[in-house]
Order: structure tokens, then C-alpha cells, then sequence
């Protein structure tokens, strides 16, 4: 680690779709931080799919590119910050090389499958001839780091994964990255992570994000709810879990239960299915159990697992 960094670097991490973007934008209107959203997607898109796929690639290209963007910010501001998606597989790297600290962000896997389902994921099979290979570049990709981003198993699993439906591969998703992520977590200090579900984001929580960090604010509540309201897809009419077939809902059941249980949201959704015409998304939490467990020795118990 380079001691000049150490506790002046923060990333947020998440699925995406998990309020990334509003951090990054509350954030920014701080002064003394600079704050960043998914900066260098292509650096960063690439360094998760070397992670995830196990590619024996150097990662100092990936960090130094970091460190330079890291250095432009701390060049006038005390605090470096950048919320991106992106890195949630680049934890490990980021914090021996910078201390850095770090917001795992979450959102209710309905909310976030289907503002995935808008965005176009997943809206096409998988294109392989062997599942033992990693999947090369799909025809459809429009841009290099939707490629890069979009994961997929390998082997058997992605078999079974290309015959779900896009419910079912985006709740495999879902599930996979928060778990990866809550792993990486359990190497980190203590002091060096907080999970923060975007249902709870008030401005009490926000002010927590802040003591966190290690700032002290100059927003006011009322700003706050501002920037709040005007979250992407806060008011937009999107289609809900409502619209999902039998089998979307028995694939996505199958799929976010045990980690949706770990981050306290309800593990079963199947009871939401009502007849029911596409609403407003206000991002309400879709029935919260809270269990006696601590969040730590929960991801103690998923890594033993």
C-alpha cells in the first residue's frame, strides 16, 4: 500500500442499478472530494472480466491507470471518490494499493432486475461452441464494456444458465456479484467497508456514508432529498415483477434467495404476483426480514459455505 493514499481513496461498489450514480452525485457537491462515476469504463470493465474468468493478467495496467486518475483528484481535493459497478471484483487490488475504503451498495434484486431488463441485458443467448472456454465477443455487443461487464458462467453452468429466461440470468447475476463482493469484504479491515441497502439511504444514513468517509458534510437535508427524488428511474414507468411469467418468478426465486436473506431482503417474492397493470418504480423495499445474525457472521457463514 502507498501510505499517502490510505484513508483519502473511497470507491462505491454494487450490481449497478443500486444507486452508484446518486452517491457519486450527492458526493460531488461536497466540497473537498472529488467524486467520479464509472470514470474509465473499458480499464475497469476489463480488469472484472480478468477477475471473474480467472485470466492470468498483470494487474498494473489496471492500477496505474487508477493511480493517475487517483492522483488528479487528490492534486486539489482531500478525498479521492469513485462509485462504479464496475470494480466490484477489483476490491482486493484497490485496497493494497491505495488503503482505499469502500460502500457496497444494494437494492432490492426486483428493482434492479428489472432496470436491467430497460437497459438491455442479457436480451440475447449466449453465443459458444464450448461451455469449457469463456464466451468470446457476442455478436449484439454494441459497446466493448458491455461485454466486458456482462458475465456469465462457464462449463456446465453456462449450459444451464443460457436456457433461463432474462429474469432468471439477471437474479443469477444479482446473486453472484453481491456474493463476490461480500467475500472480498471479509479480507478487508473493519474500518474499510460499509453496506448500505439503497431502501435505507436517508439523510441519517447519508450522514453515516459521510463518517465513514471521513467528512464532514456541507449538505443539508433538504438538498439531500432533492438529488434523492431525481434518482434515474425514480419516476419512471417500468414493467414489475408483476408482468414476470411462472417461470421468471420460480428462476428468480431459485436464484437471489439464499444472498437476499443474507442482505435482509425477503427471500421468496412468489406471493407478489398480482394482476396488475406496469406502475411507478418508487423503490420500496419488497418486504424486509430481519434476522438475529450480525451482517459479519453471515458472510462468514456464506464463505464457509
Amino acid at each position: 500500500m502507498i501510505k499517502k493514499y490510505d484513508n483519502r481513496v473511497v470507491f462505491s461498489v454494487g450490481t449497478g442499478r443500486c444507486g452508484t450514480n446518486f452517491i457519486y452525485k450527492v458526493l460531488s457537491m461536497e466540497k473537498g472530494i472529488a467524486s467520479s462515476h464509472e470514470r474509465n469504463p473499458i480499464n475497469e470493465t476489463f480488469h472484472r472480466y480478468c477477475k471473474w474468468y480467472g485470466l492470468p493478467v498483470d494487474h498494473e495496467g489496471f492500477l496505474n491507470t487508477k493511480q493517475l486518475e487517483i492522483d488528479e483528484d487528490l492534486n486539489k481535493n482531500r478525498i479521492s471518490f469513485e462509485s462504479s459497478a464496475h470494480l466490484s471484483l477489483s476490491i482486493v487490488e484497490l485496497y493494497e494499493r491505495f488503503g482505499a475504503k469502500f460502500i457496497l451498495l444494494v437494492r432490492n434484486p426486483e428493482s434492479v432486475i428489472n432496470s436491467y431488463i430497460q437497459k438491455g441485458w442479457y436480451s440475447d443467448a449466449t453465443k459458444y461452441a464450448d461451455n469449457s472456454l469463456i464466451p468470446g465477443f457476442q455478436p449484439n455487443t454494441s459497446k466493448a464494456h458491455h461485454y466486458f461487464g456482462r458475465i456469465t458462467p462457464v462449463g456446465e453452468q453456462l449450459d444451464q444458465w443460457n436456457s433461463l429466461t432474462r429474469v432468471g440470468k439477471l437474479a443469477w447475476y444479482w446473486s453472484n456479484l453481491n456474493e463476490h463482493v461480500l467475500k472480498q469484504f471479509e479480507l478487508l479491515p473493519d474500518d474499510k467497508k460499509m453496506v448500505v441497502r439503497l431502501e435505507d439511504a436517508d439523510y441519517k444514513k447519508y450522514l453515516e456514508i459521510c463518517d465513514f468517509i471521513g467528512h464532514a458534510t456541507s449538505v443539508d437535508q433538504k438538498t439531500y432529498k432533492e438529488i434523492s427524488k431525481s434518482r434515474p428511474n425514480k419516476a419512471r414507468i417500468i414493467k414489475t415483477i408483476r408482468s414476470w411469467s411462472e417461470i421468471d418468478i420460480e428462476q428468480f426465486d431459485s436464484n437471489i434467495s439464499e444472498i437476499a436473506r443474507y442482505l435482509d431482503y425477503s427471500g421468496r417474492y412468489s406471493d407478489l404476483k398480482k394482476p396488475k397493470e406496469e406502475e411507478t418504480i418508487q423503490d420500496k423495499s419488497l418486504g424486509i426480514r430481519r434476522f438475529g445474525l450480525t451482517l459479519k457472521r453471515k458472510i462468514r457463514q456464506l464463505v464457509r459455505d
